[in-house]
């Protein structure tokens, strides 16, 4: 009896230690395999011993069950199996000589909870963390050389705009009309600030001197409505991140409600530049 109490002590652990690595790392492995990895785990420990030897023989085994031979994913599944079981290991341990006294399935209940209880918050803190890092890289400035002037944004690459020059081809950004009033020739930012998003509007009023570089484009709204605006055409644009980049020649479009933009930047860019 002893010993099937610590096979399935054991095998819980291991199932949960496993059932984070596999959310951590998103490899989506399904939860028989989990489980048979976590028996085998708690069955070895249980036959060949607690030595060092044997534990670190157990871990790769199960690790390997679960996850599969590929190496980069093994690596990556066992360094968050460790990490996970270092992190409820130091809990156990704290609560351990509360448990003193207490029958085995209480053990069982409070040391199941316990663990898969700081592993959710692990798990979760950790997405929240990641999540933030990864908002943070969307941010950066852009310098834009337009009208023989050269003049720096704040930036957020948009995953939700794919907005393109239908001619051309090329990516449409967004930018705060308050912040292009500076640099724009007046009649133009009044003549672009003043469109209404109507195709049949002319543009005979456009100053003739930039009408080389505006073009109508048709755009998609998120309530699937469509609208038409002014793209200014640029051919000049530099982004910089974590490093500094060229972009492709684009569109920069003039928005007049721009206080909505993410993390209050002035220009919304093309998801392309994700992956520039």
């Amino acid at each position: 009896m002893y010993a099937e109490v610590l096979i399935t002590i054991n095998t819980l652990i291991n199932f949960s230690l496993l059932s984070f690595s596999n959310k951590m790392g998103s490899f989506h492995q399904k939860s028989w395999r989990l489980w048979l990895s976590a028996f085998i785990g708690g069955v070895s420990i249980v036959l060949f011993g607690g030595s060092f030897l044997s534990i670190v023989a157990t871990f790769v085994f199960m690790t390997t069950i679960a996850f599969g031979m590929n190496r980069s994913n093994w690596i990556l599944a066992a360094t968050n199996t460790l990490i996970g079981a270092l992190f409820a290991g130091g809990l156990l341990t704290v609560i351990q000589p509360l448990l003193a006294n207490a029958s085995w399935y209480v053990v069982l209940v409070v040391a199941g909870s316990v663990l898969a209880l700081s592993l959710t918050g692990v798990r979760k803190n950790w997405f929240r963390v990641n999540l933030t890092a990864l908002k943070d890289s969307y941010v950066g400035q852009v310098t834009i050389r337009l009208f023989q002037q050269e003049f720096q944004l704040t930036s957020y690459s948009d995953t939700g705009n794919q907005c393109i020059e239908p001619l051309s081809g090329n990516p449409v950004h967004f930018i705060s009309a308050e912040k292009m009033k500076s640099y724009l020739p007046m009649d133009l930012w009044q003549y672009l600030h003043d469109f209404e998003g109507s195709s049949s509007e002319s543009f005979k009023d456009v100053p003739l001197p930039f009408r080389s570089q505006l073009r109508l484009i048709r755009l998609q709204t998120v309530q699937n409505e469509s609208t038409w605006a002014i793209g200014i055409k640029v051919d000049h644009i530099r982004l910089k991140t974590n490093k500094e980049q060229f972009l492709s020649p684009c569109y920069i479009v003039l928005t007049k409600n721009s206080k909505h933009f993410p993390r209050q930047t002035d220009v919304i860019l093309h998801a392309s530049t994700l992956f520039s």
